[in-house]
């Protein structure tokens, strides 16, 4: 039979779940009954739309065993099903979890960096949260242990505010590109554009806009300069670099 687990107690199996928009699940591993001739694949569904989810491992294992991570993507309540496709016959439920997705019990903040995704929860431009991709510090330090290393890892745990309006002097791309150097030079608050060129960014360390993290709780470590901003590489030196939405939304 086929059954839900985490890597961790593989031999248990589990039906619920429950987790924050934005949490990330302990790694799952999904244990599929086996690929008998009449079983062409394993079809993964989610059908309230309620998780995210990317899959750990490129292939499945000898034992056709995949590692699922799993995200809050938004409140409510809905079944992730393992499908069987079968050869000659409809897909049917081999494996099925019931997920139970809430809101943070304290949301005095307006984002919440969860170290793979940043959720946008209050004064949104629609009607629900926003659950965008996000990572913060170097390829192999983008975890809280390493949030003490300056420009390597993560940025430090705490609160921070941002300036929720433009700033004057580089309000727009055209504004960024004559100050040069200067556009990510100076340290002045609020959003600001960024320069663009014939082929996009000029700076796609950055991207197009950015806006200043200012710590007001937390141990810094001795870092700071941090930004939130919309560059594409996947990684930063503590800054939170965040991507675009499915349907390909940008943050600002």
């Amino acid at each position: 039979m086929s059954y839900f687990s985490f890597q961790a107690d593989q031999a248990r199996p589990i039906s619920k779940l429950s987790l924050q928009v934005g949490q990330e699940a302990p790694p799952i591993l999904l244990r599929p009954s086996g690929q008998g001739d009449g079983v062409q694949h394993l079809v993964l569904h989610d059908e309230r739309g309620v998780l995210l989810w990317t899959e750990s491992t490129a292939h499945p294992t000898i034992d056709h065993s995949r590692t699922l991570a799993l995200f809050g993507r938004t409140p409510g309540s809905g079944s992730f099903i393992a499908g069987e496709v079968q050869r000659t016959a409809p897909m049917v439920a081999a494996a099925r979890l019931e997920a139970d997705i809430s809101l943070p019990v304290d949301r005095a903040a307006e984002l919440i960096y969860f170290g793979k995704h940043i959720c946008w929860y209050k004064s949104l431009p629609s009607s629900g949260p926003l659950v965008f991709p996000a990572t913060s510090g170097l390829p192999g330090h983008q975890i809280a242990l390493f949030q003490k290393e300056k420009d390597h890892g993560p940025v430090p745990e705490g609160l921070y505010v941002v300036q929720a309006r433009m700033d004057a002097k580089q309000s727009t791309h055209e504004l960024a590109n004559r100050l040069g150097d200067e556009s990510t030079a100076n340290m002045r608050t609020g959003i600001q554009a960024l320069r663009i060129g014939g082929n996009g960014p000029v700076d796609p360390n950055w991207g197009t806009f950015r806006v200043r993290l200012e710590p007001i709780e937390g141990n810094m470590y001795g870092r700071g300069g941090f930004y939130l901003h919309n560059s594409q590489k996947g990684f930063s030196h503590g800054c939170i670099e965040i991507g675009r939405l499915p349907g390909g939304s940008d943050f600002f």
